[in-house]
């Protein structure tokens, strides 16, 4: 809530998904006070058993060795004329909740939990719309993944080559700082929030 008070208010500056990663970081540390036993690592190698790409974690943080916390983190953002691939973004934002999943149900490096995080300034992640290429991965306001859902595999080159399973209770997207406006879902700042989604065991 902090970041995002702060980069609504241009306080912070929010440009890149490194810098959202930062933040975090740094805020959680804040809120703990900086506490001598806090630890982060950056671009841990988690993923090398599932994927051939792209097998980084993103942040992992701990104040106790034996219960540490995973988190991904997405930013898609518009910034004409470099449009993102919003089909290939919403295949990874699933993708990573899966290998959040992943990791607490395997307690690799005693991953004991996980959290991903994510802020777009682009409407079509929060509206179903008429996707028609891999409509399977959907991350529109209000859309809830059932209990141990398994996401089929996406056709290349926007999809994910693998089946993506899902945590064993329930995945809803809820996007904050949005309004419906003549029928129509909009950002009403400078950034659509996802309410963090919590990945536990």
């Amino acid at each position: 809530m902090r970041i995002r008070q702060n980069v609504e208010s241009d306080i912070s500056p929010l440009s890149s998904e490194g810098t959202f990663r930062f933040l975090f970081a740094w805020e959680l540390g804040r809120a703990i006070e900086f506490s001598p036993d806090y630890r982060f690592d950056f671009e841990w190698n988690a993923y090398s058993d599932l994927d051939s790409e792209d097998t980084f974690l993103d942040l992992l943080v701990y104040t106790d060795p034996t219960f540490k916390v995973a988190l991904e983190f997405k930013l898609p953002k518009s910034s004409y004329p470099h449009m993102t691939n919003s089909t290939q973004t919403r295949a990874k934002i699933c993708r990573d909740i899966s290998r959040l999943s992943y990791l607490v149900r395997k307690q690799l490096n005693s991953i004991r939990l996980g959290y991903f995080l994510c802020a777009t300034n682009e409407g079509v992640y929060l509206t179903e719309g008429r996707k028609t290429t891999n409509p399977q991965y959907r991350t529109y306001h209000e859309s809830t993944y059932e209990p141990n859902t398994i996401i089929p595999k996406g056709g290349l080159p926007n999809g994910i080559p693998r089946e993506l399973a899902f945590p064993n209770h329930a995945v809803r997207f809820e996007w904050e700082g949005v309004k419906t406006i003549q029928s129509r879902l909009r950002i009403t700042g400078k950034f659509a929030w996802l309410t963090p989604i919590r990945v536990s065991g």
